[in-house]
């Protein structure tokens, strides 16, 4: 008898194969749990939510790589079983990294903005901040000095005020604003911040910004002998200096700097901030970006080296003022009348040559300049009244005029050309302007130095004055 086999084909399994959960979340939540109820029952005195916060702003992209990194592990190890793959993500896994990478970002610039937070709570003097609550502490430190060629003092964050001391030691009062989730963490963090002098051969340290000094702002009013050498720097806070017979360096990365009265020489750096300084004996450098720059009765150099988006104004200048920054290069050799320039517009009076000058937009107005004068400028006018010694003038310059005033009794060679302009003179010269580009040469006086003067598309007027 034979079998007739079944022309029906076994029917194929129902469903689809099953496919495992990852066991990252699973992981994650765990991890989280046992953090949490450590905290909670006091087995992490050390730690707080504030430390938690800090660690996830800094290091939450690591959490997407481990889960990538997991994924890939569970993909590779079901593929060498021949089992299904771990199932993706899914719309749920969307959402939640959609929501995970945007706390993560707004953590990240909350965390680079911190001293923006902090300031804005403890400068309106509240008692709780962002990163916690605010104890306030003082101190008072008398610490002997001797022999110190130089101080060096580290701020953290704080202003910083020094003047002279009445005797051989250094004085110190102290502000403390600490931070931290209670009184007692308040009172070990004061603990653990008493300001000292450290000396290094003959140099003398007071660091203010390490270890649990970054817990907090720390105001200093210090009083140390006016011949010795000093150097401040704080991370952010204002700086102020007076009556010093030694070298002064400031430098803040975020506040005003202020250096009075020094015999030696001042050095500032700054990012944001103003600067001052006034009635110095040496040579005064400043560098960096900030606001307004203010520097008078300097009896040496001065040079300005950055980008400064408020008013430069200079006075009493004995020595040569150099200017540099990407719009402006300047340079002249003394200055015994003012000096004021904004993004627009520079003036000046009483100036001592040679005068040189490369910018741009910039409306320039000279009063008093003695020597050889060269300026380059673009799109804005320029007028310069000049004065006995004369010496070489070249101005050049493109849609804004340009005017010089000369003394009447002036000796000068004269080459001035217009382009699609005219050229108006006082003084008796070959002018011409008949054709598109106006041109003007001649003698002035008993000739001497030669004025040479191009303007693209504007007037050139040479004028005389008593």
């Amino acid at each position: 008898m034979s079998i007739t086999p079944d022309p029906t084909p076994n029917p194929a399994p129902s469903g689809r194969p099953y496919r495992p959960r990852s066991i990252f979340g699973p992981v994650v939540l765990i991890s989280l749990g046992v953090l949490f109820l450590a905290y909670n029952v006091g087995w992490l005195p050390g730690l707080s939510w504030i430390w938690f916060w800090t660690w996830f702003s800094r290091w939450w992209p690591a959490l997407l790589i481990l889960w990538g990194v997991v994924k890939v592990f569970e993909y590779t190890v079901a593929r060498s079983k021949g089992e299904p793959a771990p199932r993706g993500i899914g719309g749920g896994g969307i959402v939640f990294l959609i929501f995970f990478v945007m706390c993560g970002l707004v953590a990240s610039a909350i965390y680079r903005h911190r001293d923006d937070i902090r300031n804005w709570n403890i400068d309106d003097g509240n008692d709780w901040t962002f990163f916690g609550n605010r104890y306030d502490f003082t101190e008072n430190v008398a610490q002997p000095i001797a022999d110190a060629a130089q101080i060096k003092v580290t701020d953290g964050w704080g202003d910083i005020t020094v003047s002279p001391s009445a005797d051989a030691q250094a004085h110190l009062f102290v502000h403390k604003h600490l931070q931290g989730d209670s009184q007692d963490e308040g009172n070990r963090l004061n603990d653990s911040t008493h300001p000292k002098f450290v000396q290094q051969g003959k140099v003398w340290i007071l660091d203010l910004a390490s270890g649990n000094f970054e817990h907090g702002r720390f105001n200093l009013d210090l009083q140390v002998p006016t011949n010795v050498a000093l150097s401040v720097t704080t991370r952010r806070g204002d700086i102020s200096v007076d009556q010093r017979a030694g070298d002064v360096d400031l430098s803040t990365d975020r506040g005003a700097l202020t250096a009075k009265n020094v015999k030696g020489n001042v050095t500032l750096r700054l990012h944001r901030g103003d600067a001052t300084v006034d009635e110095v004996t040496g040579n005064v450098q400043i560098d960096g970006s900030g606001g307004d720059t203010t520097v008078s009765n300097v009896t040496g150099t001065l040079t300005v080296n950055g980008e400064y988006g408020g008013d430069s104004r200079f006075s009493k200048i004995g020595g040569q003022v150099r200017f540099k920054s990407n719009r402006t290069d300047l340079q002249f050799a003394k200055l015994d009348g003012e000096f004021n320039m904004d993004r627009s517009d520079l003036r000046a009076d009483s100036v001592t040559g040679p005068f040189r000058l490369e910018t741009k937009y910039k409306e320039i107005h000279l009063e008093g300049v003695t020597g050889e004068v060269h300026i380059d400028d673009t799109n804005s006018p320029i007028e310069v009244e000049t004065k006995a010694p004369l010496g070489a003038i070249d101005i050049n310059s493109t849609h804004g005029g340009i005017e010089v005033s000369v003394p009447a009794n002036a000796g000068l060679q004269v080459d001035a050309e217009s382009k699609n302009g005219e050229i108006n003179s006082d003084f008796t010269l070959n002018v011409d302007n008949q054709h598109r580009d106006a041109t003007a040469h001649g003698t002035i006086g008993k000739g001497g130095p030669l004025m040479r003067l191009r303007l693209d598309r504007g007037t050139i007027q040479i004028k005389k004055h008593d």
